[in-house]
């Protein structure tokens, strides 16, 4: 049973047509405690690349090698300090590159291509360590502000930062799902790491385009500042975002107040 203290969370996803439609997504949630009584979370979104072969297998490729990376790494924490933090940022870059080349194994000699986003976030005590290539995204809720934590590796993104296009053309661009960077398009995509600190009352949003290419961060917002628990809130923005355009992965993550 979790305590105050403890992590809560909730991972969802979705096909756009429910049913009826492959989901390329793929998530995966766990949080608890080390033998030596330090609090862990590990979440990962993975968006297998519309438009290729296999997304849905690129995505779980990610999943089950970030899973099976960090399953016997856990034990070892017994402490957290600036060095635990440094040697878990190397293992998550690590960990995100041997999935690269676990999609580009499966590739092999054939010409189709398979690709997949990554959007991590490690939790060891009140550190978090967040990584992505492509643009799945991760947010920190924080005192009635929502803030992207990620940057997306994608044409429109890297085009908005060059101010080459306004933030208003930016959400309508012909090639605004034309990415730069993903797992299995190349041989070493780009992995963007941050480190931030984790306080009481804060959450976590890591979610797909699908998700955040439907509500705006202030809609987003909206949902959070009003919610309870994330497995209260969680069916209701999957339920807003749902217009059957793409494909819906999110996951949320809550520490409570003391």
């Amino acid at each position: 049973m979790q305590n105050r203290k403890d992590l809560l969370f909730t991972a969802m996803t979705e096909a756009k047509f429910p049913g009826q439609s492959q989901n390329q997504d793929s998530v995966y949630a766990r949080a608890g405690r080390t033998e030596s009584d330090v609090l862990y979370g590990i979440f990962v979104v993975a968006d297998g690349v519309g438009g290729l072969k296999d997304g849905s297998l690129a995505s779980q490729t990610v999943i089950e090698t970030i899973e099976a990376h960090f399953e016997p790494l856990w034990p070892a924490v017994t402490a957290v300090s600036d060095q635990t933090v440094t040697r878990l940022r190397q293992q998550l870059k690590k960990a995100i590159y041997k999935a690269n080349d676990a999609i580009r194994a499966q590739i092999g000699d054939k010409e189709e291509r398979m690709a997949s986003t990554i959007t991590c976030a490690l939790v060891v005590d009140q550190a978090i360590i967040v990584a992505n290539a492509g643009d799945s995204r991760t947010y920190l809720y924080r005192q009635k502000q929502l803030e992207q934590l990620t940057q997306d590796h994608s044409l429109v993104a890297w085009l908005l930062r060059q101010e080459h296009i306004t933030a208003e053309e930016a959400l309508t661009h012909p090639y605004r799902n034309v990415l730069t960077h993903a797992l299995g398009a190349m041989d070493k995509p780009q992995v963007d790491l941050f480190t931030h600190r984790l306080f009481p009352g804060d959450w976590l949003l890591l979610c797909s385009d699908g998700i955040w290419g439907t509500l705006s961060g202030a809609v987003l917002a909206e949902y959070l500042q009003t919610a309870v628990s994330p497995e209260a809130v969680a069916p209701t923005i999957m339920q807003a975002a749902q217009n059957h355009s793409d494909d819906l992965s999110l996951i949320l993550v809550h520490l409570p107040l003391m």
